[in-house]
């Protein structure tokens, strides 16, 4: 049980990070980017923060939830 948590809680870490990078990667792009055509409106990064925001919560209650699954599958 130790083991799987440990084993989650490295692949949130590891996604968390992968994550992180390409969001850096894409507000890179767009801050770099010469052509206005390419670059996204106020409005699309809101949204885009908004869903990014949304995922990392449901990443945080996922993870959550199968720590305390596999706590209550354990034997008192």
């Amino acid at each position: 049980m130790n083991f799987y948590l440990k084993t989650a809680k490295n692949e949130r870490e590891e996604y968390k990070k992968k994550y992180e990078d390409k969001v850096k990667q894409l507000w890179s792009n767009q801050k770099s980017s010469n052509n206005n055509n390419e670059k996204l409106s106020a409005i699309m990064i809101e949204l885009i923060n908004q869903r990014c925001d949304k995922i990392s919560e449901r990443i945080k209650c996922i993870y959550k939830f199968k720590a305390q699954l596999h706590q209550s599958s354990l034997p008192n």
